[in-house]
């Protein structure tokens, strides 16, 4: 089934059109695709939006009293064989997207994102980022607005800062190297706030700090509490990016603490969703680690991110392993990257229906111009575990194989 049979035609206008840049230069208003790519990517830059915009501002990507737009539409065709009728856990699709038989194709836009960017002053930043997607999350919007928040800070001048708004916790990396499936670490904890939080932090030498207050209640994604106070949930980040460097690259290393996730109760308590009644509940939260190395073209990334408790759901903590590789070079002289990545998710005991789901994903991803590219990637999942009725609806002896082909455009 074709979703979206436009899908290919608005690309192809796409790629016709000038760069944006040709008619968006003037004193008051800009477009950086450079800067573009990374804030709107679901992909590149996830958790530390702030450190994107600081470095904008302090490499003159961006200049102080220019308002910035930035813009985003990623299209996929997605075509998936399983080996058990209905069953496609391929990370980072919809429940509604295709659940019957043992195939299933359609072309969708995952996302088309709208954001826009203003300091107008070196000391304050705004940044405000809305999304709409064809395939919306059982209870959601397709017009979302993702982020909006006001930074308050300059780490050229002073080393602390101060973000207020609705935003992605700075908790984990999550970044994925593939152009678009999802990494297992990502898909079990990345925490979008809903309700606005506090990201107070330290910046300094290679150093990055941050302590993100996050009121109590559910959350867009992981974070959960249930007192309902400013206070009631929180999260610690630090990044260091040592002076040596080995092999002669380069070396960033980080860790962070969520104090309280949805991994707390016996039913996975997400919005817009109540399939079952939550009778048990103790606060769980969530430690991560990560290692990121890169030497030229290439890169490679390691990420450990676990439950501090057992989820009541399970009786297991739940665990997300990622391992992913990437190299850039040039392909009949276009900018190209081809990645592969591997993931696993330990959510049970040996022997349940629920214990592991594994992914391994291979991609190319090349940019016909700098702000269009074309891309393709093959997708390996093993397991089918549902976060929603996971101890009623997994079932482990499941395999499937996806071919995704798409494109995305920045401006």
């Amino acid at each position: 089934m074709a979703r979206s049979p436009s899908l290919p035609v608005a690309l192809a206008l796409l790629s016709a059109l000038p760069a944006p840049a040709e008619f968006l230069t003037n004193p008051y208003l800009g477009t950086d695709v450079e800067y573009s790519r990374d804030v709107l990517s679901w992909q590149r830059v996830v958790t530390n939006k702030t450190e994107r915009i600081f470095a904008a501002y302090a490499g003159e990507e961006l200049d102080v009293g220019k308002l910035y737009l930035s813009g985003h539409l990623s299209g996929t065709y997605y075509a998936e064989e399983t080996d058990t009728d209905g069953k496609f856990p391929l990370l980072g699709r919809f429940p509604g997207q295709h659940t019957k038989g043992d195939r299933g194709s359609e072309a969708v836009i995952d996302n088309a994102d709208l954001a826009v960017t203003y300091a107008p002053v070196s000391l304050v930043q705004f940044f405000v980022h809305g999304v709409y997607t064809e395939l919306e999350f059982p209870g959601q919007d397709q017009y979302q607005m993702r982020e909006a928040f006001a930074t308050i800070g300059n780490p050229e001048v002073f080393p602390l800062y101060a973000s207020f708004g609705r935003k992605t916790v700075n908790f984990g990396n999550y970044q994925s190297y593939n152009p678009t499936v999802h990494t297992v670490n990502n898909h079990f904890f990345r925490t979008d706030s809903d309700d606005p939080v506090l990201e107070l932090g330290y910046v300094d030498h290679g150093l990055v700090a941050a302590i993100t207050i996050i009121p109590g209640g559910r959350h867009l994604r992981v974070a959960d509490a249930r007192d309902s106070n400013f206070f009631s949930n929180f999260a610690a980040s630090l990044t260091w990016s040592p002076d040596w460097t080995p092999a002669g690259g380069s070396v960033k290393l980080g860790a962070g603490y969520l104090y309280s996730t949805i991994y707390d109760s016996d039913a996975a308590n997400h919005p817009g969703m109540n399939p079952d009644p939550l009778t048990e509940w103790h606060r769980n939260g969530a430690v991560n680690t990560w290692a990121e190395f890169r030497k030229g073209g290439f890169s490679a990334m390691a990420e450990y991110t676990r439950t501090e408790r057992q989820w009541p759901a399970t009786g297991a903590h739940v665990h997300a392993i990622g391992l992913q590789a990437a190299q850039d070079f040039v392909l009949w002289g276009n900018p190209t990257r081809g990645a592969v990545s591997y993931g696993r998710g330990i959510q049970g005991d040996d022997g349940t229906e629920f214990s592991t789901l594994d992914q391994l994903a291979a991609g190319v991803e090349m940019w016909l111009c700098p702000w269009f590219a074309v891309n393709v990637e093959y997708v390996y999942n093993q397991s089918f575990v549902p976060l929603i009725m996971i101890s009623r609806a997994s079932i482990d002896d499941v395999n499937t194989h996806s071919l995704l082909v798409g494109g995305k455009a920045f401006f």
